[in-house]
């Protein structure tokens, strides 16, 4: 998957949510942020570092969670950890073994025995125990049930909660991690589509739903993915600051009503168009 036209800036104390259809370039993105392979083209810098210049220290200041872990399946997580943490300046094995209490994993089952969900969150465990400054995730909420999802968005908050760290997480919108997400950035067969703050997008994105003939047909013309229904019709508004004053009066008059759009909304909009 070749990415283009991908541009972000990520600062501490963010999250920053990368949302695409499959083969958008998400795992792509990551891949090339983890320093997994080399960029061909363009520039790609962290905490001011390129990978020619710094890869030891990017590596010891980057998380990384992979959509498929790739540790050997006949290690114990206790084997894994013992494996991994000479390899960082910061390592707290103390954090590391409450990570595995917190998130129920045994400590000495082999890899190959935990559940999806459980080798998820013990790729997260190991991550986040060498205190790094950037916490890369590749569909992190994949295989967990809704519990252990709560429990990841309620880590992460806690994660970049003094201000010091930041998260990059690449997840589908249906993953629920669009909740702990105050960027979002949308991609789309590799390329950017758009990258907004979270409650701004949200602000500007909304359903007008209205009465059959309640909209002049210039007004109507500017909404999108229209929809019929047996008792009037609704459409996608992508600048309602624009146009509130425009369905002031039906509004008023209870002809329309507006509801907040959903990520997954805008997503589907301006990937498929519709």
């Amino acid at each position: 998957m070749d990415l283009a036209k991908v541009s972000l800036t990520l600062s501490p104390g963010g999250i920053l949510g990368v949302f695409g259809p499959n083969g958008a370039g998400k795992t792509t993105l990551i891949k090339l942020l983890a320093g997994q392979f080399p960029a061909d083209s363009g520039d790609l810098r962290l905490f001011h570092l390129g990978y020619d210049e710094g890869e030891r220290e990017i590596k010891d200041r980057v998380g990384y969670c992979p959509q498929e872990p790739p540790y050997y399946p006949d290690y114990t997580p206790v084997e894994l950890a013992r494996f991994a943490s000479p390899f960082y300046s910061r390592w707290d094995g103390a954090y590391f073994y409450g990570l595995l209490d917190r998130f129920r994993i045994s400590a000495h089952k082999k890899f190959r025995h935990l559940s999806a969900g459980q080798k998820t969150l013990f790729s997260l465990s190991l991550a986040l125990s060498h205190q790094p400054d950037l916490l890369l995730l590749d569909e992190p909420a994949a295989g967990l049930d809704d519990a252990n999802r709560r429990f990841l968005q309620d880590t992460l908050r806690a994660f970049v909660g003094g201000g010091e760290k930041a998260v990059l997480i690449s997840s589908h919108v249906s993953d629920g991690l669009d909740e702990v997400a105050e960027q979002v950035l949308f991609l789309g067969r590799g390329a950017a589509i758009l990258a907004a703050d979270k409650e701004e997008l949200l602000a500007r994105w909304k359903w007008v739903h209205f009465r059959e003939g309640a909209l002049d047909g210039a007004l109507a013309a500017r909404l999108t993915a229209m929809r019929h229904h047996p008792f009037g019709n609704s459409g996608l508004c992508s600048d309602f600051p624009a146009m509130s004053a425009s369905l002031a009066d039906a509004l008023a008059a209870g002809d329309a009503r507006v509801e907040n759009a959903r990520l997954s909304d805008v997503l589907v909009h301006l990937t498929q168009g519709g």
